[in-house]
């Protein structure tokens, strides 16, 4: 494995050479051993530096700030407001949902509670009540994730019905699903727009198809109808409703889009011959950071450190700020690739990675068409 920019000076390495004393195997890559034994080291180190304990009360200062948020903008729409209080109040419910969303995450990986049954009910709260995306189906494909990152057959993240991140997904594309292909390195920037209605439907479709899986969601589920849509009916009317809904699930996704989309897609995408690769190794490689101003923690929920995020879940929030520091130090004093990035560079990755994929499904395509047209032409010359 080698570590080369993609994007010039945005992107910040450190390669790998194979004089550091760490034990490496014939590719580069490190021994699943040695994998092992650096990220048990690491976790040590973190640990010490007190990055695992969490800070309950800004935890929980956090939620009220989002509940806040939420309650602001509901009070505000409830109103009839005029179009630009109503614009204001549907942009801030936008920003509150995606931050439930950290919050539920951050519930979900145990960072805030190890109590099971505190966390379901956090999460089902902050994550079917407030948003409609099933807390259970987020457990599901996202626990998967974290334990089969960037593994082009099994990380859930990777399975998309439109859009292709690895070759054989591209080749098995067909109708609306190749045409969004072919012009994918564009598309994706315009087609986030409308995840936030992505997610709720791959949220019902869980929920039809797992039904013990989402039985919590299924309770919490028509609470969530009559507070967004039944109370707002009954207030401001039924089509009123339904187009302030629909208009906050539509400006949600673009900002779930700036955050989700570049955290893996443009680095490495593992295959069958991988499997030795230890957890370590995995996740760093698999995964970038991004800015790491307080501004950037906010706005990304402290994903935007998200190689530490990957290698250690369970770290509170708070605590990948300093772990970021040492796990950058640690990578660079035993000559580990590490990734750091800005969104525009992210982003410049992302298109251009989607475009490689397309071109080598066109590359293969045009060979198949041209050998299939060649046939006739070859049996006519033996007749």
């Amino acid at each position: 494995m080698t570590a080369s920019s993609a994007t010039g000076s945005s992107d910040v390495f450190v390669g790998l050479g194979v004089r550091d004393g760490v034990s490496r195997n014939h590719g580069g890559r490190l021994a699943s051993s040695e994998g092992n034994r650096l990220y048990a080291i690491l976790r040590r180190e973190l640990r010490d530096a007190g990055c695992f304990e969490p800070v309950l009360w800004r935890q929980i200062g956090y939620m009220i700030f989002v509940v806040l948020a939420f309650g602001i903008g509901y009070i505000t729409l409830l109103g009839d407001a005029a179009m630009g209080p109503r614009l204001a109040a549907l942009l801030l419910i936008a920003a509150a949902n995606v931050h439930a969303g950290f919050v539920a995450h951050e519930i979900g990986h145990g960072a805030v509670t190890r109590n099971r049954r505190a966390a379901v009910v956090t999460g089902q709260f902050f994550l079917t009540f407030l948003t409609a995306l099933s807390y259970g189906h987020f457990q599901d494909i996202h626990t998967r994730h974290h334990a089969h990152c960037n593994r082009h057959t099994l990380d859930p993240d990777m399975q998309s019905g439109a859009f292709s991140m690895y070759l054989e997904s591209a080749l098995e594309k067909r109708g609306l699903g190749w045409l969004v292909t072919r012009y994918q390195a564009v598309l994706i920037w315009i087609l986030v727009s409308i995840q936030g209605f992505t997610l709720k439907i791959d949220s019902l479709r869980f929920m039809c198809r797992e039904p013990r899986k989402a039985r919590v969601d299924w309770l919490v589920f028509p609470l969530h109808a009559a507070f967004w849509i039944g109370l707002p009916a009954a207030v401001l009317g039924f089509e009123v409703a339904i187009v302030n809904y629909l208009l906050l699930t539509w400006i949600t996704g673009p900002y779930l889009g700036t955050i989700f989309l570049v955290n893996h897609i443009g680095t490495v995408v593992l295959g069958p011959d991988n499997d030795d690769i230890s957890f370590f190794e995995q996740q760093i490689i698999t995964t970038r950071n991004l800015g790491d101003t307080k501004i950037a923690d906010f706005m990304f929920g402290g994903l935007n450190n998200h190689i530490e995020h990957h290698l250690f879940p369970n770290l509170p929030r708070r605590g990948l700020r300093r772990a970021r520091v040492i796990t950058r130090e640690f990578c660079r004093r035993h000559n580990i690739a590490y990734r750091e990035t800005d969104w525009l560079g992210a982003a410049s990755q992302v298109s251009r990675f989607f475009g490689e994929v397309t071109e080598s499904a066109l590359a293969i395509r045009h060979e198949a068409r041209a050998t299939i047209d060649a046939a006739p032409i070859q049996e006519s010359q033996k007749v």
